[in-house]
């Protein structure tokens, strides 16, 4: 899907709708922001690669790495001038240049050869488009340092798809910590100013939260979605509970 929809809709909050109205316009839109935030930071920690710490970082930048290391093999300067000398032999003269003593060949014929300039290419066309993994169906090869290099920039990267609830988070408040999950941490927020896709859309009674990241549906399972929704409905009817209990209790009655 291009983008996933989430909306808090006070008709949905079945529980709090009968004392919707009595708060006041202020506390009503103070209260859908309040829990439009709230839903924001839950989504962004259950958004791959789960988590909102360090821990989730390194496990983004862990299936970056090894996404790239098993469709581009690392060569030294030695073996990349053998390749390129190799290049012009026949595919057999080739693989045999690259067998090793167990007769199976570790380079091939069909390889493509590349470099810093090549490389982001490359690997974007090899990526799906829905789950932004690499199914490895061809393969490369460059200098080790190379490879290196874009492995590190492209890890940079890791976490874009939650940076589009962070940016809806920060519209409605900020990143600051909601209980039972969490802060929105530095390196998500970093991400929001170059790749942020989230959009907030406030109106009569609603908010509306959109990540426009084209693989987001593959990034946030439906269970994932519908939990944090009911989660989130069942938090803003308790505190519509709350306030209208204690705007009774001051007022005298209660």
């Amino acid at each position: 899907m291009s983008d996933l929809k989430v909306t808090l809709e006070k008709k949905k909050i079945e529980k709090a709708l009968k004392l919707w109205g009595k708060l006041n316009k202020q506390e009503q839109v103070r209260e859908l922001r309040k829990s439009g935030r709230a839903l924001a930071v839950r989504l962004a920690n259950v958004t791959a690669p789960f988590g909102l710490d360090q821990k989730a970082r390194k496990q983004g930048e862990g299936a970056v790495g090894k996404d790239i290391v098993l469709t581009v093999r690392p060569l030294n300067s030695y073996w990349m001038n053998e390749a390129s000398k190799m290049k012009g032999a026949t595919a057999k003269a080739f693989n045999a240049r690259f067998t090793d003593k167990s007769g199976q060949s570790w380079l091939e014929s069909t390889d493509v050869s590349l470099n810093s300039s090549s490389i982001k290419q490359f690997h974007q066309k090899l990526r799906n488009k829905g789950t932004g993994r690499t199914p490895g169906t061809q393969h490369g090869y460059m200098l080790q340092n190379q490879e290196k290099k874009y492995i590190k920039e492209t890890q940079k990267k890791v976490g874009i798809a939650k940076a589009s609830w962070a940016e809806c988070a920060g519209t409605l408040g900020g990143f600051a910590s909601v209980k039972g999950v969490g802060k929105i941490q530095g390196w998500i927020v970093k991400l929001i100013s170059k790749y942020g896709r989230g959009v907030v859309q406030e109106g009569k009674g609603y908010i509306k939260l959109t990540s426009n990241v084209p693989w987001i549906g593959k990034a946030l399972s439906r269970s994932n979605l519908t939990k944090s929704l009911d989660i989130q409905r069942t938090a803003l009817a308790k505190s519509v509970i709350a306030i209208v209990k204690y705007n009774s209790k001051k007022a005298g009655f209660a």
